[in-house]
């Protein structure tokens, strides 16, 4: 292994991790670094991460501010994880809609509870389950969300959730989804390139999720026309003026 292909990680750990995490030192013989390592890749088999993940695998930890649940006392600790548990970690993450510090506090403390060290570590509250939605839109859709966020001091996020939920509302979709609703974004059977595309990225609730897939069957669209129709629409009702061509 070399130092250089290694990952700096930094999570903030409770009082109760920490200590937890000294005794498991002393316990077990083993560094802090390979304290994570096992941890993390005990978490991800626990939850259906594969072994061994793609070399294009995203490395970047979730971040959900709305979830974060820090304690004061909170330790900021760094290790260096291999290629493979960094991205293992982003992925079990982004599966338990945690955070990245979140998950590491989560997976040092399944850890410690089955390698048996003493200490206990009050779970918080599982946030809201939120689904990784990523589609392709146009670049003036892009800009003009990107203006529009910036102009009412909010996230991209923010407004392609709220986008999407005014647009579900006027096509008569339910405001609240019943338990169980479908949350698979249907196939895309044909990709829009006209003016090109860009990537917009959101973590939406499991409620704006099923009610986008509701639209996407209701009109028998991908969820990139539906987004991108529903960002237009909002902008529009703001006031948002479409980007002229040369600022593309």
């Amino acid at each position: 292994m070399q130092w250089t292909n290694l990952h700096s990680t930094t999570a903030r750990l409770g009082q109760d991790t920490d200590d937890r995490l000294t005794a498991a030192v002393q316990l077990t013989g083993k560094g802090v670094q390979d304290i994570w390592e096992a941890a993390i890749n005990l978490l991800a088999d626990r939850n259906g991460i594969r072994e061994k993940m793609p070399a294009g695998a995203d490395l970047t930890l979730p971040r959900p501010i709305e979830n974060r649940t820090f304690d004061g006392d909170a330790v900021k600790a760094t290790v260096r994880l291999t290629r493979n548990t960094r991205a293992r970690l982003a992925a079990v993450a982004s599966r338990l809609g945690l955070g990245g510090s979140e998950a590491v506090v989560e997976a040092l403390n399944t850890w410690f509870d089955e390698q048996g060290v003493p200490g206990e570590h009050a779970i918080p509250a599982r946030p809201p389950t939120r689904h990784f939605t990523k589609v392709m839109i146009q670049h003036a859709t892009s800009e003009r969300l990107k203006r529009e966020a910036k102009r009412l001091k909010r996230s991209a996020q923010s407004v392609m959730e709220e986008s999407i939920n005014r647009f579900a509302s006027r096509h008569g979709v339910p405001e609240t989804m019943p338990a169980g609703s479908p949350v698979t974004l249907p196939r895309p059977g044909r990709a829009s390139t006209h003016g090109g595309t860009a990537s917009a990225t959101a973590r939406l609730t499991e409620n704006t999720r099923a009610r986008l897939v509701a639209v996407c069957v209701q009109q028998s669209r991908t969820a990139a026309e539906v987004i991108n129709e529903a960002l237009d629409a909002f902008c529009d009702q703001t006031g948002m003026p479409r980007p002229d061509d040369r600022e593309l």
